[in-house]
């Protein structure tokens, strides 16, 4: 019987321990950090009329090919799961074809974000997060070629949200390698012609909701 209590107490004593020793691990220290990341953008298809002299108007469903991203924060975390921190975010996808007819061309973004996070414990060696942000996008221009004559029209300003969804993992006690996906929205806006005796004009509000898959190294100060 008192054997039994001393292996009871025993057991009890070790799983205290490890639990303790699990949370100490798991457990996130206050500080700030730096972010760079790069990875891959896919942008979803939208409607645009574009119309230029000596050429025919293009009008319908414009579709995107490949799509590369890149961008960088500078955030501080709390020490309870959550962080802020401000984001650049750069995207670039490659123009496909408008209503079938296949031309060169770019969608592209420049944007800074204000984000929050909530990072959970670890789940093994991961520690997963969400976060969200509200941006402002300081340019987002489209370039088009066709007739061997390149024309970029371009908006600034707009109002943009992003939401996150990832994981890291601790490389060392400084740094961490993070993944994670975006989905971002600009609300929409008026396209003008950066060369307005180009002749060209582009007629409505083009849609911009692009999902990146992303790769970047974290560091702690």
């Amino acid at each position: 019987m008192y054997r039994s209590k001393i292996r009871l107490n025993a057991l009890a004593f070790a799983a205290i321990t490890a639990f303790t020793t699990t949370a100490t691990l798991s457990k996130e220290e206050p500080g700030s950090y730096l972010n760079l990341y790069t990875g891959t953008s896919n942008l979803s298809s939208t409607n645009l009329t574009e119309s230029r002299p000596a050429a025919s108007t293009l009008n319908g469903k414009a579709k995107f090919g490949s799509g590369v991203g890149l961008g960088g924060s500078y955030g501080y975390r709390y020490g309870n799961g959550w962080a802020a921190e401000i984001q650049w975010d750069y995207r670039r996808h490659d123009l496909k074809n408008v209503a079938g007819t296949t031309l060169d061309g770019d969608f592209a973004s420049n944007t800074l974000f204000l984000n929050g996070y909530y990072r959970f414990d670890k789940i093994g060696s991961i520690r997963p997060f969400l976060g969200a942000g509200i941006g402002w996008t300081q340019e987002i221009d489209i370039d088009i070629t066709r007739n061997g004559q390149e024309l970029s029209y371009s908006r600034s300003g707009g109002a943009a949200i992003q939401a996150i969804a990832g994981g890291e993992y601790d490389i060392s006690e400084k740094w961490s390698l993070v993944g994670d996906l975006r989905w971002m929205r600009v609300n929409s806006g008026t396209f003008k012609a950066e060369n307005a005796a180009s002749g060209g004009v582009l007629v409505g509000k083009p849609k911009y909701q692009p999902v990146s898959l992303n790769l970047g190294l974290s560091y702690k100060f």
